[in-house]
């Protein structure tokens, strides 16, 4: 048995407008690493560094990888225990999947560390359980793109079931990152509607297929049709300032389509030619700082999944 091994996996975006819980997309722009190793101590050890990492417990019950290493440790039926060191490079709070990448990058991690021969699919089903820390539920709109790669839709959560594709060779995204105050997630969920308008209902199952569909057929024109939602992204945007105002903005500069990241405040826009992602950028930042907001952008492709970049023997 190996005594340590150490993953990287990517930040994703998850909904894409029209996806909710549903679509998500790994990104190449950040990166969380994960070191696990064997421990002569009962239980597992969290170390966590790097960005926003002062916010992140240490509770293995309260953390996200924490509660990974502990549900497959206990499939080994060991009496042994883990360390698991966490850099973080996606900073928790913008939507971008903060913790689900240290989730996806300790399952993949373990599964290789204690030679359980899990399949993607259960890799990615125990790390939504991670998810129940931040988000209240064990979600695998992040999780599944971090261990799959490109972009996943979550067919199904009982039983957990996902679909990967690959996007077009051309696309690109550029995430927005303002400075204005994080909401949490258990905030950020509060705010959702309880029903729907079935004229909402059927505005996203169409925009969803459209996006999909987009993805399937190498159309970057219909992916962007179907980056936009009746439901979700209108309820949390009233809760960042500017946000809406920015997004249109970006819109008139040429990008295909722009949603909410997540539960934000991030933005996502698709773009397909470097002169679109070089406006775009430009226009976005320069959208939020007129209102006072100081924002930071990020080029970024559809990232490979969590992957292994360093295994250490006994």
């Amino acid at each position: 048995m190996k005594s340590s091994v150490t993953v990287l996996a990517p930040a994703t975006s998850a909904n894409l407008g029209s996806g909710f819980d549903v679509f998500g997309v790994a990104l190449d722009c950040l990166h969380d690493s994960v070191r696990v190793s064997i421990s002569p101590s009962k239980g597992v050890r969290l170390r966590v560094s790097g960005l926003g990492s002062s916010s992140i417990p240490l509770d293995p019950v309260r953390n996200t990888a924490g509660i990974v290493a502990r549900e497959l440790l206990s499939l080994t039926g060991t009496g042994s225990g883990l360390e698991v060191s966490i850099r973080k490079g996606v900073e928790p709070g913008w939507g971008l999947g903060s913790s689900a990448a240290s989730a996806a990058a300790t399952a993949v991690a373990l599964n290789e560390l204690l030679e359980l021969g899990l399949s993607p699919l259960e890799l990615v089903a125990a790390a939504a359980k991670g998810e129940v820390a931040s988000a209240g539920a064990p979600h695998a709109d992040n999780v599944a793109p971090s261990i799959l790669g490109n972009f996943t839709i979550v067919r199904s959560y009982d039983p957990l079931d996902v679909v990967r594709l690959t996007c077009p060779r051309k696309v690109e995204f550029v995430v927005f990152m303002p400075d204005i105050k994080k909401k949490d997630t258990a905030t950020m969920r509060a705010v959702l509607p309880a029903k729907l308008d079935l004229s909402q209902l059927v505005y996203n199952v169409g925009r969803a297929a459209t996006f999909a569909a987009g993805v399937a057929l190498g159309d970057i024109d219909l992916m962007g049709k179907g980056m936009s939602d009746a439901v979700v992204e209108g309820a949390r945007a009233r809760l960042y300032p500017g946000l809406l105002q920015a997004k249109e903005e970006i819109i008139s500069s040429g990008a295909k389509g722009v949603a909410l990241s997540g539960a934000g405040p991030s933005l996502i826009a698709l773009v397909a030619t470097r002169k679109q992602e070089l406006d775009v950028s430009r226009t976005g930042v320069d959208a939020f700082e007129r209102q006072g907001i100081l924002c930071r952008a990020l080029s970024t492709r559809p990232a490979l999944g969590a992957q292994v970049v360093k295994s250490e023997g006994p």
